[in-house]
């Protein structure tokens, strides 16, 4: 890490961290490179994509490498502005309805970041530079409101829940590529922020200050994203929307296991390990899962599961690739998904051992989602791959018959196949990234991970355990659901946080109107009044008029014009105003003594 020098740091910076998410953007553009190069040919628009994604690749990379906040900043409302045409890409109602929903959120959560900095200023005096250890503020207060503000900006990009009212919207709208992106890297940058955050705060213990509270509100959002997210993917017919609710749920993993290490402090270190290793694993497995459904996508132009079925005959290929990236999020042994949530396991438990009235029913909670993602995955994968065909028309059925062969699925599923190796990888060698990457980059935060991994091992038989118990309910609960109608049940708008994100963005919008007629109401009396006041002016000053007089216009006074009068007038009262800001300048002994030398 480069030192730093004074006040003033370099703009741009690598340490053990921020390298884990480089390698994972890298990664990920790679893949999703190979993969829209095909279907952007079939979507349509490609130039307009390829342009949004080198702006976001730049913008991105830019937040990731930010030594400072305001440089941070400045490349997180590029990445807002450039991935907004992801969202619109379709140009349909669905599609800028969605642009409007990331947009306002994107612009809220930024302003909140802007709040964050100027308070952080007050209480520092010196804006801290990103890598440089827990803070020790001047002014408490406005340290903890900066942490507030910090809190909902980044918690805005990571879908942190009630914030997340925009990502359904955004990930169902855009193409599968940019899916794939947003869901895969562009969240993480939320992610990330709440990391730095952490760090700020010297993980609940340091700075001086009591930050503990940063914690419970994070152990709270996080929970609410896990079942909330898992809740409403359970009841989603879509495949894209289910997945996007799904990124919720799994943000809430990463969420939970900043808040345990935030809440107890340097001993909730497992939490940290946990969320940083989640990171890259929701990246690699949600990004393959979309590119997958894109797949289906472009050659069946549907997305509805109950229209689908079958589908493994005619891309076998896909089915088996989508099956691994169903697995990896499920956590099964052996992929990357399993790694990272034995060590939340690990964190959960140990915040339950600690005690408190809520931490003890928290392992239940933990494995009940477990329970929820493997139902609605497995929802997910047989109503698309395993079961029967819907009923098609003759007209689809002679439109789709060219592509009952995956002969030109090639470029598309090499994306999916790098994604999978890499989950298969990091399943099956854990301790390399753990002990290579992660452990350095809780160092590099200012956490020692020696005590809490000490004797800790990936394969025991209680995790092993847990985790075959839990996929068998998931199994039993999907097909319960779907024998018995369950999952087919839509709650009221006012019971949902979407349905209310819907109703409170139309109140907004009415609101937004009605200010907007109000300031064109208000800026016509303005204008009308100006005019009312210049014809009077111009009334007094004929009075003034003789006949040789110098005439500009139709206003005159004797031998002047009466513009150049009014122009008099105004400097003559800039002149006072000067002056009565300018006290010293009255002090005539000034002028005594100017006037004796």
């Amino acid at each position: 890490m480069w030192p730093l020098t004074g006040p003033f740091v370099p703009g741009f910076f690598i340490d053990s961290l921020n390298l884990i998410f480089i390698i994972m953007a890298a990664l990920l553009w790679f893949a999703v490179s190979l993969y829209s190069y095909r279907y952007m040919k079939v979507e349509g628009r490609s130039r307009g994509f390829n342009i949004a994604s080198l702006l976001t690749l730049v913008a991105v990379m830019g937040v990731f490498l930010a030594r400072n906040l305001l440089t941070m900043l400045l490349f997180f409302e590029l990445m807002t502005i450039s991935s907004y045409f992801w969202v619109i890409h379709r140009r349909d109602k669905e599609a800028i309805r969605a642009g409007y929903f990331y947009l306002f959120f994107s612009i809220i959560g930024g302003l909140f970041l802007v709040l964050g900095i100027v308070f952080m200023g007050a209480a520092t005096d010196v804006l801290p530079a990103i890598g440089s250890g827990a803070v020790t503020p001047l002014n408490a207060r406005a340290f903890n409101w900066s942490m507030v503000f910090f809190l909902i900006g980044f918690g805005i990009k990571a879908g942190m829940v009630p914030l997340h009212l925009w990502l359904p919207h955004a990930h169902s709208a855009a193409p599968a590529p940019a899916s794939g992106l947003l869901s895969g890297l562009l969240i993480k940058v939320g992610a990330y922020g709440l990391i730095r955050l952490g760090e700020f705060a010297g993980w609940g213990m340091g700075a001086g200050v009591n930050l503990k509270f940063l914690g419970v509100i994070l152990l709270i959002t996080g929970i609410l994203s896990m079942l909330l997210g898992v809740v409403a993917a359970l009841l989603q017919s879509d495949a894209k929307r289910l997945l996007a609710y799904h990124s919720v749920s799994q943000m809430g993993y990463i969420i939970l296991g900043l808040g345990i290490s935030l809440y107890v402090g340097a001993e909730g270190v497992l939490g940290l390990l946990g969320a940083i290793y989640h990171v890259l694993n929701h990246a690699l497995f949600k990004a393959a899962l979309f590119l997958g459904v894109g797949i289906i996508y472009v050659y069946r132009k549907e997305t509805d599961l109950y229209k689908l079925g079958g589908l493994w005959r005619q891309y076998p290929v896909t089915a088996i690739l989508m099956f691994f990236a169903v697995l990896g999020i499920t956590g099964a042994p052996g992929l990357n998904g399993y790694a990272s949530k034995t060590l939340l396991h690990h964190a959960v438990s140990f915040l339950s051992e600690k005690g408190g009235l809520w931490a003890g029913w928290l392992e239940w909670l933990f494995s009940l989602v477990g329970v929820g993602t493997t139902a609605s995955f497995s929802k997910l994968y047989y109503l698309m791959f395993l079961a029967k065909p819907a009923e098609e028309d003759g007209s689809e059925r002679l439109v789709n018959k060219k592509f009952v062969t995956e002969r030109k699925l090639s470029g598309m599923q090499a994306a999916m196949i790098l994604l999978v190796i890499s989950m298969v990888l990091l399943g099956l060698f854990p301790q390399f990234f753990l002990y290579k990457m992660a452990v350095p980059a809780a160092e590099t935060l200012g956490l020692s991970a020696e005590t809490a991994l000490a004797g800790f091992s990936f394969w025991t038989f209680s995790d092993l355990a847990g985790i075959f118990i839990t996929l068998a309910l998931g199994v039993l609960v999907c097909f319960a659901g779907l024998k018995s109608g369950a999952f087919h049940w839509q709650p009221p708008q006012w019971l949902t946080l979407e349905g209310l994100g819907n109703l409170t963005f139309r109140e907004l919008s009415l609101f937004w109107g009605e200010a907007l007629e109000f300031y064109h109401f208000a800026c016509r009396g303005i204008a009308d009044t100006g005019m009312n006041l210049a014809g009077s002016l111009v009334r007094a000053l004929r009075r003034f008029e003789e006949p040789g007089s110098l005439t500009v216009g139709k206003s005159t006074l004797t031998g002047i014009s009466a513009d150049l009068f009014l122009v008099f007038m105004v400097l003559a009262i800039l002149l006072i105003l000067f002056t009565l800001t300018r006290p010293e300048l009255l002090d005539l002994s000034i002028l005594a003594n100017l006037s004796g030398n």
